[in-house]
């Protein structure tokens, strides 16, 4: 696996990693992308990601998509030998990061107090569920289980049954998050040397993110008028497709009727007021969609961009990837791998102006950088088995 000379404000920094599935290895693939090297400790047979496709030459789009400019080493860290290897990278590492449960890495001997004193500076990340302390912190806890304890999956959808969110929000913002602590934590050991244990919960985090608005009612402890929940928010028809909106201004709205020549809807008593409005929106966005599921798309996106409306048409996934916006960013990128082809990921989120962040390498397969990063420790494999393996 190729790549050029690793830049960005990572550059230079070591990453251990010891985690699976989602967040962990993202938060992990974030400061790779920053140009830190990443060296990912797999369990014999390696991360459970590697096995949910789509998959190409035994290469799943999952893996990939968490993973990229990462080295993969096999190592069985319930031997001796697989542990003493792991304790030998991080005494070279900057950070650390890991996502089993609370316990796991001490039954291991590579919790934080094991690790902290071959090597002080280090940051140590630990991503669990529900943190490390707690009644809770024994629970297993997945994407869609923290979605229904946040309280963030009652108000999905328009009422009645719970809705979760169709993609793994949780995990990912939790990475995100992780990768956020962890710089801070780099600037803190910059200034006083220190290094420290850093804990991120997928609770938390997620509620940081999803609860800022769904939390309103509860704000102000003596509250006098809570605000009804309403979903402002509806898609309506064109003559091929959808649109989706935002009407919550009264300058929105008279943006958004125009478009469609119904400004009397804006002497509507339904529709006159901000209030008024929001407690109707229903019947406003069904009177526009009289008009609109007679035009095309194209037709009432050109009024849309003219006008300054919020509307947008509503895309899938594919068109992302021809979208003017999208390419212009470069929100998707394409590199070409050898031996896997052209392959399109999701770019780093930020754009630096002195110090870019790089993709441009697929992520590795299981154990291939397992004797380079060997022989940097001054040891070596065993009949090209895992370390710490044993032969069944």
């Amino acid at each position: 696996m190729s790549r050029t000379t690793p830049t960005g404000p990572c550059s230079g920094l070591r990453v251990l990693e010891i985690a699976t599935m989602v967040a962990g290895p993202l938060a992990g693939q974030m400061l790779a992308d920053l140009g830190a090297e990443v060296i990912k400790i797999e369990p014999v047979g390696g991360d459970p990601l590697r096995r949910v496709g789509p998959a190409h030459n035994g290469m799943t789009a999952m893996f990939l998509a968490n993973n990229r400019h990462k080295k993969s080493i096999e190592l069985d860290l319930k031997t001796p030998e697989g542990q003493d290897i792991a304790r030998r990278i991080a005494a070279t590492a900057d950070v650390f990061i890991e996502n089993s449960r609370p316990g796991v890495m001490a039954r291991l001997n590579l919790s934080y107090e094991d690790l902290r004193t071959v090597n002080p500076r280090l940051v140590y990340a630990s991503v669990s569920g529900f943190g490390q302390t707690g009644p809770y912190v024994s629970r297993p806890a997945f994407d869609q289980v923290i979605q229904a304890v946040s309280g963030v999956m009652e108000i999905q959808g328009a009422g009645g049954e719970p809705q979760p969110l169709n993609t793994v929000l949780v995990d990912k913002y939790a990475g995100a998050a992780t990768a956020s602590a962890i710089t801070a934590a780099l600037l803190h050991r910059e200034r006083t040397g220190e290094g420290q244990f850093v804990s991120v919960s997928l609770l938390d985090s997620f509620a940081s993110l999803a609860l800022v608005d769904a939390i309103r009612n509860q704000t102000f402890k003596q509250l006098e008028t809570p605000v009804p929940r309403v979903n402002i928010n509806r898609p309506i028809r064109t003559a091929d497709g959808m649109l989706f909106g935002h009407v919550q201004t009264h300058a929105q709205a008279a943006r958004v009727c125009r478009i469609f020549d119904r400004e009397d809807l804006l002497e509507d008593p339904r529709f006159s007021t901000d209030r008024a409005r929001t407690l109707n929106v229903r019947d406003l966005w069904g009177e526009l969609e009289k008009v609109s599921q007679g035009l095309p798309t194209k037709d009432i996106m050109e009024k849309v961009v003219a006008a300054g409306a919020p509307l947008a048409a509503v895309n899938r996934v594919t068109d992302l990837l021809t979208d003017p916006q999208a390419m212009h960013n470069h929100t998707v990128v394409e590199f070409t791998d050898e031996e896997f082809g052209p392959i399109r990921v999701v770019n780093y989120p930020a754009r630096f102006e002195k110090s870019p962040a790089r993709v441009e390498a697929r992520s590795p397969k299981l154990g291939e950088h397992t004797e380079e990063i060997l022989r940097g420790l001054g040891l070596s494999t065993q009949h090209g088995e895992a370390p710490g393996s044993t032969q069944n």
